[in-house]
């Protein structure tokens, strides 16, 4: 299978899992008696969840398309063009995701509080949160595996 099937299934899921988590750590927040809750607080737990998001993401997908071989991928030959081609597609997926919420919640006045993707701001900070864990651990690669 190729890299770009690879990234699409596994950005797909890990965006599930997050927003699950998300969702369920915004309703608790929201709904428990807590004297110092404030509104920033849903965007918080979408910057943090979305950086573990995207650091998991690159780092299982890295693992599942680069060849077999002992040590970690990201040490290997060629992990930064692995980590390339993940970043990329992740950032093309997130560029559609991001254009078809648009066209569905946000330009139709969706009341979507703090939710994802319900609330286009959320939703924003999230995938931008997903993105920069991504660039991390592209990085990383690139410095472990000596550029190659």
């Amino acid at each position: 299978m190729s890299i770009v099937f690879k990234t699409v299934a596994s950005l797909l899921v890990c965006l599930v899992v997050a927003d699950v988590i998300g969702v369920v750590a915004c309703t608790l927040f929201d709904v428990a008696p807590l004297r110092s809750n404030s509104a920033l607080l849903p965007y918080a737990i979408w910057l943090v969840l979305g950086a573990f998001c995207g650091l998991s993401h690159f780092a299982a997908t890295g693992a599942w398309a680069s060849p077999r071989a002992e040590g970690d991928w990201s040490s290997r030959p060629g992990a930064a063009a692995i980590g390339n081609r993940i970043f990329w597609t992740s950032l093309a997926i997130l560029i559609l995701l991001g254009i078809l919420f648009y066209l569905i919640y946000w330009s139709r006045g969706v009341a979507g509080e703090y939710y994802v993707p319900d609330s286009g701001t959320h939703t924003v900070l999230f995938f931008l949160a997903v993105l920069a864990g991504e660039y991390v651990g592209k990085e990383i690669a690139v410095i472990e595996s000596g550029g190659t």
